[in-house]
């Protein structure tokens, strides 16, 4: 329905990436999922999708894709791996992909990245070969950089988003993308809640930014003047 009703822009489908916690608490989720310490870091994202625990969920979910692209003809639907921990990792479920008829590159697939671990970051420019464009995940990037968890009262103050290690990496990698042609995007709550984090955003160069649907005006006028004061810079 979403790829049907903004057709033909592109459409950006991020897999699947809950916890072993959020599975546990659905209906019968107990009888199938690993007790987990700390499932922020556990048995989530791309580490699933391979491995036989979750392997015929994926596939149901590459099915659903196959039939929205070829059947409804929807093929400017993309899609995004969530934390995908390495390069073995991301080519190992690309590779489980092409089994069910998902081939990068084939009838103009694009797979994405969500750019949310530090080694995604560190080695942004050999993720970038083999993957088709990046999407920073402030959220999960700025527990991991800084240590916190986010779900933690006692030290939930630390997080920040705006914390310069993390305005730091993520120039780093805007840069690596643009460098090897890679479009890199960003959702979080950052550029939603702090309309200079947007403005820190074009000035580095992102191509796009999520935003909260009630902030949408304000972040939107607040990007339109940086992005008039970096032309009238660059006009001089």
């Amino acid at each position: 329905m979403i790829a049907a009703a903004f057709y033909p822009k592109d459409v950006i489908l991020r897999l699947s990436d809950f916890k072993t916690n959020e599975y546990a608490n659905l209906i019968g989720g107990n009888a199938y999922e690993p007790a987990e310490e700390n499932p922020m870091i556990g048995f989530r994202g791309a580490s699933r999708y391979d491995h036989p625990r979750y392997q015929a969920g994926f596939a149901l979910e590459c099915r659903a894709v196959k039939k929205v692209r070829e059947e409804m003809g929807f093929t400017k639907l993309k899609l995004m791996f969530p934390f995908c921990r390495t390069l073995d990792e991301g080519r190992k479920v690309q590779a489980e992909m092409a089994e069910h008829g998902l081939q990068r590159g084939q009838d103009g697939l694009e797979i994405c990245l969500m750019c949310e671990i530090p080694s995604n970051v560190i080695l942004a420019e050999e993720f970038a070969d083999i993957f088709d464009g990046f999407s920073i995940g402030s959220n999960d990037l700025t527990q991991l950089i800084l240590g916190v968890d986010r779900d933690s009262e006692i030290v939930a103050p630390i997080f920040d988003e705006r914390n310069a290690a993390l305005k730091k990496m993520i120039a780093q990698v805007i840069a690596t993308c643009r460098a090897k042609g890679r479009k890199i995007g960003i959702c979080g709550q950052a550029p939603s809640d702090y309309p200079e984090f947007a403005q820190f955003l074009v000035e580095q160069g992102i191509d796009s930014i999520s935003l909260n649907p009630d902030t949408v005006l304000k972040t939107t006028l607040a990007i339109a003047e940086r992005e008039r004061e970096l032309a009238g810079r660059n006009s001089r």
